[in-house]
């Protein structure tokens, strides 16, 4: 009886296993790495989704952490002090702590933008400037 249900139970696993391996597999369409040394203490790790409409603009600002981006629709501009650099749905981008830019939509479409950021506890996420 023991070994009936033994078998039978490597029977259902090779069933499971056959029926997994005939579905799709996800695709990976995006990587950005990001090297860091992070220091002793406690951090957050805060994702946002943000939808900037066409025209819309976030003003100079800095991130109290990195950040990593990822551009889900439209496209985005960046300005920092080095130019501009235009990034499209699928592109991914980082930015260091203390990196001083904006953001701009100038398509005809709103951009969404996945945004992580690890930001020290007690940090400021964004911090605006003139």
């Amino acid at each position: 009886m023991m070994r009936v249900m033994v078998v039978a139970l490597a029977v259902l696993a090779v069933a499971g296993a056959a029926s997994y391996a005939a579905m799709p597999a996800p695709v990976v369409v995006g990587t950005a790495t990001y090297p860091i040394n992070v220091k002793e203490g406690n951090y957050d790790l805060i994702s946002q989704v943000v939808d900037l409409p066409p025209g819309g603009v976030i003003p100079k600002h800095k991130h109290g952490g990195p950040v990593v981006a990822q551009v889900l629709t439209g496209e985005i501009t960046v300005t920092d002090a080095m130019g501009v650099k235009v990034f499209k749905a699928g592109q991914m981008f980082t930015e260091s702590p203390g990196y001083v830019h904006m953001a701009a939509n100038k398509g005809s479409a709103t951009t969404r933008v996945a945004v992580s950021y690890l930001i020290p506890k007690g940090a400021a996420v964004t911090t605006f400037l003139k």
